[in-house]
């Protein structure tokens, strides 16, 4: 680029201290020594702006990779889903890295003469400056494959990673409605199982009433979730107390010695976190012993269940429970949403006249809408088998509430995101591209 640059341009460009040395120079100084001036002033502008180009430039870089990236992740689970519409096989890849090296240059030159002209004016003297940031990044790409991610993505998931999400705030229907497989009752009309699928009838719609009991309870703050919390303790009978290291190794394994008179009886205690626990009870104002049997009645079920217990005399009681909530795989919530665009529609689930809260209950617990063309407003969008299949930033369907089809889209990609384990430990072909 060729650029003239005048004494007057250069003169409000620089430092004060330097605007007053070409002031004094271009009065008292002769030609030679203004255009050197001119000169050092000239370098001065180009290494500033030398400075300020690169972390400007990495910036943006840095934040355009990051944007990137999580649009590609949030796509290729929108892409599962789709594959699944058809009952394809899914398929996830990851990023693992991006490397990219910046190379910043400028390049300066002067043309013009130096010295009197024969028309006694200063020789103009031409400024060429230029700036590049060349860019070369290198992205690799690593295919999720694997026994032991496809075990992690078909084994149903665990009640820790329902409790996470309860904790972080997200609306216990909306998490339920995706994790839950169903509700296994245990009243006095005998076991049964409530699923969550639309194609059981009554049993679909009364699995979708007891989740918004829930929700309206847990609106209310009268719903307690988290681990059931016990003593346990253990007699032990021994010919001699124990002794000062024995009780130390004791107290650092959590456990607390209590003896008897003669010392010959020692009972020993531990506190214990138990199994994961719904309630419309604070399980800390039972008895000890009671906090126990509930522990070993939630130990009866498998890790992917959930103990429930809405008893009367309680808020809610009047819409009792007993039973668990059966958790479901990340396979399986992804064929669920799958099933929903057309196959198997979601509808509108009243609550029950006993559920004094309304909370938020959409007909569809996540809505991809499927179309020939891009939607306009899509917050993301991507084709698959001629299609396009979109997920919109204001929901169109009937009683769908706003912001929640972007939450529980946020929920299913925490879900996978905790699902995938770190790809270090199991080092699979990895894809370098190079750009």
């Amino acid at each position: 680029m060729l650029k003239q640059v005048s004494s007057g341009v250069l003169a409000s460009s620089l430092p004060a201290t330097y605007m007053k040395l070409y002031a004094s120079g271009s009065q008292s100084l002769g030609p030679c020594w203004r255009t050197c001036l001119s000169i050092l002033l000239s370098t001065c502008i180009l290494s500033a702006h030398t400075g300020c180009l690169s972390p400007i430039a990495m910036h943006r870089a840095v934040i355009e990779y990051d944007r990137t990236v999580s649009y590609v992740e949030a796509d290729l689970l929108l892409l599962n889903i789709a594959r699944a519409r058809y009952h394809r096989p899914v398929h996830f890849t990851a990023v693992s890295s991006v490397a990219a090296t910046f190379d910043f240059r400028t390049n300066a030159g002067i043309r013009g003469g130096i010295g009197s002209a024969t028309d006694s004016t200063e020789r103009a003297i031409n400024l060429e400056y230029s700036a590049s940031v060349a860019e070369n990044p290198t992205i690799t790409i690593v295919p999720i494959t694997g026994e032991e991610f496809t075990k992690r993505v078909l084994r149903p998931l665990d009640e820790d990673k329902f409790e996470f999400l309860v904790r972080q705030g997200y609306d216990i229907n909306m998490v339920l409605r995706l994790m839950a497989r169903g509700i296994a009752l245990d009243d006095e009309g005998g076991p049964k199982v409530l699923f969550n699928a639309p194609s059981q009838g009554e049993g679909y719609l009364e699995f979708r009433r007891r989740l918004l009991h829930l929700a309206g309870l847990d609106a209310e703050r009268k719903l307690f979730v988290g681990p059931i919390l016990f003593e346990e303790a253990q007699t032990i009978r021994t010919n001699r107390p124990p002794n000062p290291d024995e009780v130390v190794t004791a107290l650092e394994k959590g456990f607390r010695w209590e003896g008897d008179v003669e010392g010959k009886v020692h009972t020993v205690r531990r506190k214990v976190v138990g199994r994961l626990f719904i309630a419309n009870f604070d399980p800390s104002r039972l008895s000890n012993e009671e906090r126990r049997r509930l522990h070993e009645e939630a130990q009866r079920f498998p890790l992917d269940s959930v103990l429930v217990d809405i008893r009367a005399g309680n808020p809610g009681g009047d819409y009792p429970l007993h039973g668990s909530i059966l958790l479901r795989s990340m396979n399986a919530i992804i064929g669920f949403v799958a099933r929903s665009i057309e196959e198997e529609p979601e509808m509108m689930v009243p609550s029950d006249p006993r559920t004094r809260t309304v909370v938020r209950n959409p007909a569809r617990t996540l809505e991809i809408e499927e179309s020939d063309s891009k939607p306009g407003d899509y917050e993301f969008s991507v084709p698959f088998d001629g299609r396009h299949y979109s997920i919109r930033k204001y929901p169109v369907s009937q009683g769908m509430v706003p912001s929640w089809n972007q939450e529980a889209f946020a929920v299913l990609s925490n879900l996978f995101q905790m699902t995938v384990t770190d790809l270090t430990k199991y080092p699979t072909p990895a894809i370098a591209i190079a750009k």
